[in-house]
């Protein structure tokens, strides 16, 4: 299959080149303009072909493209690659607003494509023990910043969709209400909290950009046990006044433990399958749709 891959930043060069390097049956196709990027990539990872121009790269045969450039430059780029029958894999956000990536998202599958957003949480094991537990009533996550405060719609489309994926991952019931609450000062968000109602149960992201320190914590509780997740690796169950911490397997590679290689995987699987059989068109909108409906909510508390 040949597989192309746009923009070489740090998520490029820290995870999705190692992670398709090593796929099976892949031939690799760069895009960049810039050219030092592209030669230490091929360097790196030999056997990729490189383009500094995206026509040449699109009609070059790729199949399937992952985006990995700014967020700026995503609708226009996924818009392209579709235009060109070809399945995309987009670094989250699809783009900076819920509208237009509900449109790429409608336009993939109105043509048979798939279209796929980066929410590498997801396919991280130790979020994916979480899952494990049945009927969650109440669950908590925390991911903060060191002094980062940011404009809303960078704060929130950018970073805090990863708490409204996670959420929406873990939480397995029909939502009944979204309450939305934040801190602003000198037009930049402090912190935010989201809360998901459902009649079995809440599910509350919170994320505090002027915290002291970054980290994320993730805390499902159920009748039967209380389960949490620090950082992305430790897991930590809370069961009958007893506290078990799970092992860590340290030969385990760090993208495999943030979900990155099981991301890249099920998307090239998806792919091979065909866009028939892929169900993530709606789980991704609904995100992107969240992500939109608290953005507005700050702009009219500004």
């Amino acid at each position: 299959m040949k597989i192309g891959l746009i923009g070489i930043g740090d998520i490029a060069k820290k995870a999705y080149l190692p992670a398709l390097i090593q796929a099976k049956d892949v031939d690799l196709y760069l895009c960049s303009r810039n050219r030092e990027a592209l030669e230490e990539a091929a360097a790196t990872f030999p056997g990729c072909r490189t383009y500094t121009d995206r026509e040449s790269w699109i009609e070059s045969g790729i199949e399937a493209a992952f985006v990995s450039t700014a967020t700026g430059a995503h609708e226009e780029i996924v818009d392209e690659l579709l235009d060109h029958g070809i399945h995309v894999y987009v670094d989250k956000p699809i783009t900076f607003y819920g509208e237009a990536s509900e449109r790429l998202l409608a336009k993939a599958k109105d043509n048979n494509l798939i279209l796929m957003a980066g929410f590498n949480r997801r396919y991280a094991p130790p979020y994916q023990s979480l899952k494990e537990v049945p009927e969650p009533n109440m669950i908590i996550m925390q991911k903060n910043r060191d002094h980062q405060a940011a404009e809303y719609r960078t704060f929130i489309v950018e970073d805090f969709i990863h708490v409204i994926d996670t959420l929406l991952y873990l939480f397995p019931y029909t939502i009944q209400n979204i309450r939305i609450r934040g801190m602003q000062k000198d037009g930049l968000v402090h912190h935010v909290m989201l809360e998901l109602e459902a009649d079995e149960g809440t599910a509350i992201g919170i994320m505090n950009r002027n915290a002291g320190t970054t980290e994320e914590t993730v805390e499902l509780m159920s009748e039967s046990e209380t389960r949490v997740v620090h950082n992305i690796s430790d897991v930590v169950t809370h069961q009958n006044k007893q506290i078990n911490k799970q092992p860590v397997n340290d030969w385990e590679p760090m993208l495999q433990k943030r979900g990155f290689f099981g991301i890249t995987t099920a998307f090239i699987e998806a792919v091979r399958k065909g866009a028939a059989s892929y169900t993530g068109y709606e789980a991704d909108a609904r995100r992107h749709a969240i992500a939109e409906q608290m953005v507005q909510k700050l702009m009219q508390e500004q």
